[in-house]
């Protein structure tokens, strides 16, 4: 199973909302939108936006979701010679659109699954 880093970062550091842009905590500018480590082994395409998620304050879990206002223009593959591993780097450019807050449909907890499938031997 390959193992992919993806990083998505603005075209320029003075893009729309550079001043949210900070690494912590040093408080430096940064050009990095959002990262994330991918195991299916789909990758970004160009015109595909950066999804954003809304997190419940009480339980800490992702309850809705959105397209956002970065749209992916240029993608980059690096693939390691010895390993599974890669990364891939998205330049995207900020074209804001108007978007509502979809709820995620969440299947049942994986332990529920599990004891549900458990079967009786008699």
């Amino acid at each position: 199973m390959t193992e992919t880093w993806i990083i998505y970062k603005a075209e320029t550091m003075d893009d729309p909302e550079w001043e949210k842009r900070q690494l912590m905590p040093s408080g430096s500018l940064t050009d990095i939108l959002w990262e994330n480590w991918d195991y299916s082994g789909k990758l970004p395409a160009v015109g595909d936006r950066i999804r954003e998620y809304l997190q419940d304050e009480d339980t800490g879990k992702v309850t809705h979701a959105r397209d956002g206002d970065w749209v992916v223009t240029q993608m980059h593959q690096f693939n390691s010679i010895n390993t599974e591993m890669r990364i891939v780097l998205c330049y995207c450019q900020f074209q804001a659109i108007d978007r509502q807050w979809e709820q995620l449909q969440r299947g049942k907890p994986v332990d529920e699954i599990l004891s549900a499938e458990v079967v009786k031997v008699g």
